[in-house]
C-alpha cells in the first residue's frame, strides 16, 4: 500500500539515530576538538510525526545542553524554502574594484546567500503542495495550498495504478518512475481530452489552491475502462506510456498556472520577487522545471509596481531596487527575468542538510531557541515569526 507506519517510523529512529550521530561527527573532520568544534545544534521540530520528532528533539537538546551549545528548532518548510541559499551562487552578481570596473570574481557561498528574499517557493512533494512568499528568514506567507491530495500522492498512486516499476536507488521510488515511463509515450495527447487540468475553467483559474484528487479519479476511470475494452484484460505499454504522460502533463499544468497567478498578483502588489524556488521530491521532475522556466522568463525582477497596500519601509525598498545607482563599494544589479532555482535533486528530498543550514541562517539572526522547546506536530509556516506555536 505504501506510506510510512508512525510505530514502525518511531522504533526505527530510536534504533537508528545514535549510530547516525555518531557517523556524522566521525566523520566531518572536526580535528582535535572534536564534537566540541560544533558552534550550534540544529534539529526539526515540525511538522511531522509526533513520535520522530520527538526522538530528534530529544536528542538535539542532550546534546545541546551537554556541550552548552545554542539549540534551534528548525521547520520542516522552512528548510525546504531556504535550502537553495546554501547551494546557489547569484550568477548576476559582479563586486566593484576600487576603479569603478565590475571584476569578474563572484562571493563564496554562505557570505551573501541568493536568492534574495523575496521570492517564491514551491513545495512540491508526497506530503504537501504549497506555494508561499519567503520575504525573510522567519516570515513566510502562504499563497495556496492542496485542498486535498498532494501532488507527490498523486503522482504515487497513478505509478501504482500504471503498474509502473520502480526506479532503483535514492533518486527511485514510484514519482521518479512514472517520468522516466512517460518519456517513451508516442501519442502524449492520446487521453488528453478525457484528463482534467483542475481548477482550469474561467470560474477557478484564478483561485489560489490546489486539487489533484480529480485527476487521480479520471486515471483510475480511464485504467479500469481500458482493461474492460482488453480481451486480457490487461492495457498493453503504450497506453500506459501514453497515460503517464497525459497525467504528468495535466499536473504540471495545474502547479504552472497558479505560480502564473501568483507572479501576477506579487506583481500588482509591489512585490519584487526574484526568483522562484522549488523544491521537495517532485521537484526533481525535469519536465516541471522546464515549464517553470517558461513562465517565470516572462516577468521581471525589478520592475514590481508600488501600491498603496505597500508600507512605506516597503516602498522605499522598491525605490532603490528600481534605481539600480551603483557606487565602489555596490554590486552591480542586472535587469532580468524571473529565475527559477532548483536545488541539486539530492537535496531536494527530506534530508539534514537543509535543517543545519536553516539552523544557521536562523542562528546569524539571533533566533536561538530554549532548551524546553517541544515538537510541533502541526505548524503552519505563517505562524512562524509571530511567536506562537500550535498547541
Amino acid at each position: 500500500m505504501g506510506g510510512i507506519v508512525p510505530k514502525l517510523a518511531h522504533h526505527a529512529h530510536m534504533r537508528n539515530l545514535p549510530s547516525v550521530v555518531q557517523e556524522a561527527i566521525q566523520s566531518a573532520g572536526l580535528g582535535e576538538q572534536g564534537i566540541q568544534a560544533v558552534d550550534i545544534i540544529a534539529v526539526t521540530r515540525g511538522p511531522g510525526l509526533a513520535h520522530s520528532l520527538g526522538v530528534g528533539l530529544n536528542a538535539a537538546k542532550t546534546l545541546a545542553a551537554a556541550l552548552n551549545k545554542p539549540l534551534i528548532g528548525v521547520h520542516h518548510m522552512e528548510a525546504h524554502a531556504l535550502t537553495a541559499r546554501l547551494t546557489t551562487c547569484d550568477p548576476d552578481h559582479r563586486p566593484v574594484d576600487p576603479d569603478g570596473s565590475a571584476s569578474g570574481s563572484s562571493l563564496p557561498i554562505g557570505s551573501d546567500p541568493y536568492p534574495s528574499f523575496p521570492f517564491l517557493t514551491l513545495l512540491v512533494s508526497g506530503g504537501h503542495t504549497l506555494l508561499l512568499v519567503a520575504h525573510s528568514v522567519d516570515r513566510y506567507t502562504t499563497l495556496a495550498t492542496t485542498v486535498d491530495d498532494s501532488i507527490g500522492e498523486a503522482f504515487d498512486k497513478t505509478a501504482r495504478e500504471l503498474d509502473i516499476p520502480w526506479l532503483s536507488g535514492r533518486a527511485g521510488g514510484p514519482g521518479a518512475s512514472l517520468e522516466e515511463f512517460a518519456k517513451n509515450s508516442v501519442n502524449p495527447g492520446r487521453y488528453l481530452d478525457r484528463l482534467p487540468i483542475p481548477l482550469s475553467l474561467r470560474s477557478s483559474k484564478s483561485e489560489m489552491k490546489f486539487s489533484f484528487a480529480g485527476l487521480k479519479s479520471a486515471v483510475t476511470r480511464i485504467v479500469n475502462q481500458e482493461k474492460a475494452a482488453s480481451p486480457s484484460g490487461e492495457i498493453d505499454e503504450s497506453k500506459r506510456q501514453d497515460l503517464a504522460a497525459g497525467f504528468q502533463h495535466c499536473a504540471v499544468t495545474h502547479l504552472c498556472q497558479k505560480v502564473e497567478q501568483a507572479l501576477v498578483d506579487c506583481h500588482e502588489q509591489g512585490l519584487d520577487i526574484s526568483s522562484l524556488v522549488i523544491s521537495g521530491g517532485v521537484g526533481r521532475n525535469a519536465t516541471l522545471r522546464s515549464r517553470m522556466d517558461e513562465i517565470c522568463s516572462r516577468f521581471k525582477y525589478g520592475d514590481a509596481i508600488a501600491t498603496d497596500k505597500m508600507s512605506s519601509k516597503e516602498k522605499k525598498r522598491l525605490k532603490r531596487a528600481l534605481l539600480n545607482v551603483t557606487g565602489p563599494k555596490e554590486t552591480v544589479k542586472v535587469a532580468r527575468s524571473v529565475r527559477v532555482i532548483c536545488p541539486p535533486p539530492k537535496l531536494c528530498t527530506d534530508n539534514a542538510v537543509m535543517i543545519a543550514w536553516t539552523g544557521l541562517e536562523r542562528y546569524q539572526r539571533g533566533l536561538v531557541d530554549p532548551y524546553d522547546i517541544d515538537i510541533v506536530p502541526k505548524w503552519p509556516l505563517d505562524m512562524l515569526g509571530t511567536g506562537a506555536v500550535p498547541e
